[in-house]
């Protein structure tokens, strides 16, 4: 079973970042499309991924969640997410699960945006005969890019336990042992 740590914790543990000294500006609500492929072994699968986000989560929210989940208490920090109010949700097929963590950045000329979902959003090889079990992978974490008119790619943990620890402070397990990678993202323009 393998552990990363994902780019997310930047956004989970650094401070915020003050965007009035970058052309840069909160963009919210947005909308993005993502076409989402994983490939292993036995096989890939493709899927078109809906990113919905109504607002970013406020600072108040971001730290009670992040304390919460620096406490090490995982009940603690899935009780402090399903307090946090969903700010959005993500669409695979016909389900949908609310986002209640949103945060974004700029870097470079565009922004990183990581979004974490109060459920997971689909189990990559849960449906195999030596599949582990799925408890404990209790969110989903995505995380893209996008450049200044709305293009780029990411990752997603479609099903995921985030928890303390590692060099960053915030490690994400996926269930896959191998992230979705979102192949091309778009925004999309209303």
């Amino acid at each position: 079973m393998r552990i990363r740590t994902l780019g997310v914790v930047l956004l989970l543990s650094a401070p915020a970042i003050v965007a009035a000294s970058q052309s840069w500006k909160n963009t919210a609500p947005e909308s993005f499309q993502a076409n989402a492929q994983i490939l292993g072994a036995a096989g890939g699968a493709a899927s078109v991924v809906g990113i919905k986000i109504d607002r970013y989560s406020t600072q108040a929210e971001h730290d009670a969640i992040v304390t919460a989940l620096k406490q090490g208490d995982q009940a603690a920090f899935q009780e402090a997410l399903h307090r946090a109010p969903a700010v959005g949700s993500v669409t695979l097929g016909s389900r949908s699960v609310p986002i209640r963590w949103a945060r974004e950045r700029p870097e470079g000329g565009g922004r990183r945006i990581a979004v974490v979902t109060e459920a997971p959003v689909f189990f990559a090889g849960a449906g195999a005969p030596d599949a582990k079990p799925t408890a404990g992978y209790d969110v989903a974490v995505l995380e893209f890019t996008v450049d200044s008119v709305g293009l780029g790619k990411g990752t997603m943990a479609g099903a995921a336990r985030v928890k303390a620890g590692g060099a960053t402070g915030i490690e994400v397990e996926d269930y896959a042992g191998k992230r979705i990678t979102l192949v091309s993202v778009t925004r999309k323009i209303s």
